[in-house]
């Protein structure tokens, strides 16, 4: 029996656990994926997964199903918590190290393509926060223009400017590793 995301977040705020299992299953790892391309922590992405979700039941009276969807709704909530950490960090003077920062586990791939998602991963790393924020959002979460702009409190011609400039700089980024992936797609399809 599918319910909608409003009747099992009232369940959940008044206490049903199913409720808010069922809420979780549904949405944690698009929360989580965001998280970990915000903080490239594994530990700071699980904190700020469950912060979302605990901010779903102290405030669902914030959250309008008639306005926006759930999970458009709680990744705005994951880069809101992000920033408030960012600004305690740079409060505290407590740098980010990305040495000891986690990365996902359970990637079993061949070399090369761990090769070429590494490359990928530097690009994107290398791109402004705010065009990497809207990469992410638009190509790999699949939101509209609107949701994108909802969750980044941006008008949806600023989205189309930053998913433009960070295409661009991918273009450039990537562009030392066109010659490799096409003789290595040249060799894989019988040369």
């Amino acid at each position: 029996m599918a319910q909608n995301d409003a009747e099992l977040i009232a369940r959940a705020a008044s206490g049903d656990r199913t409720a808010f299992q069922l809420l979780y299953e549904d949405h944690w790892r698009a929360v989580y994926r965001f998280a970990w391309l915000l903080t490239h922590s594994v530990h700071d992405a699980e904190d700020i997964t469950q912060e979302c979700f605990v901010a779903l039941i102290r405030r669902s009276g914030h959250f309008n199903a008639e306005g926006s969807q759930l999970r458009t709704w709680l990744l705005a909530v994951a880069r809101n918590q992000h920033r408030r950490r960012c600004r305690n960090r740079a409060r505290q003077s407590d740098p980010i190290d990305p040495e000891t920062s986690g990365i996902p586990a359970g990637i079993d791939e061949e070399l090369i393509r761990l090769e070429r998602a590494g490359a990928i991963r530097r690009a994107l790393a290398a791109l402004p926060d705010t065009q990497r924020e809207a990469l992410y959002l638009f190509e790999f979460e699949g939101f509209s223009l609107a949701e994108v702009a909802l969750v980044l409190e941006i008008e949806p011609n600023a989205v189309k400017a930053r998913l433009y400039r960070a295409r661009e700089q991918l273009k450039q980024l990537l562009a030392p590793m066109r010659p490799a992936l096409s003789r290595s797609s040249e060799d894989t399809h019988g040369k």
